[in-house]
């Protein structure tokens, strides 16, 4: 392999040519659109920024209604089961205030009953006293003695009971 001079001058004359055609026409659209790629590269970061920024913010706001709704929600069951305890004690009551009045009724109703039998028991006892009497002393009563006959026996009995 020699070394040719006129082909290494040839060789560096197409190679200034070529690099000055380059320059000329290729330069400045290369350069124009490197330049907009850096240009649209750092406006799809900026943008990419932005969007992370709404949706950190976004983000935040959503956990912040979370948590509102949560503490909202423990709110509604509290006042629910603070309403139904205050319920359940209001039947509590009512129930227990109809029982007692249900057996007041009950004792008094007793109560009547039973002084109603002691009164027929005691009209019957007397009838039969005065019947008795009657045949022991084998005369009429008249009905002021028999008043007060049995009067008197309503008394003793009453007394006795």
């Amino acid at each position: 392999m020699t070394f040719n001079l006129s082909t290494a001058i040839w060789a560096v004359i197409n190679f200034l040519v070529i690099l000055a055609l380059l320059y000329k026409f290729a330069y400045h659209p290369v350069m124009n659109f490197m330049d907009n790629r850096s240009k649209e590269i750092a406006d799809n970061i900026s943008e990419a920024e932005r969007g992370r920024t709404e949706a950190e913010s976004l983000l935040r706001e959503y956990k912040e209604q979370i948590a509102g709704a949560r503490q909202e929600a423990q709110e509604i069951i509290a006042k629910a089961a603070k309403a139904g305890e205050e319920e359940r004690s209001a039947i509590l009551a009512q129930s227990r205030n109809e029982a007692t009045a249900l057996l007041e009724r009950a004792r008094q109703e007793i109560r009547r009953e039973k002084d109603e039998a002691l009164l027929d028991l005691r009209r019957e006892v007397s009838a039969l006293a005065v019947m008795a009497a009657e045949r022991i002393l084998s005369r009429n009563i008249n009905e002021e003695d028999n008043k007060r006959i049995v009067d008197d026996f309503l008394n003793e009995v009453g007394e006795i009971h």
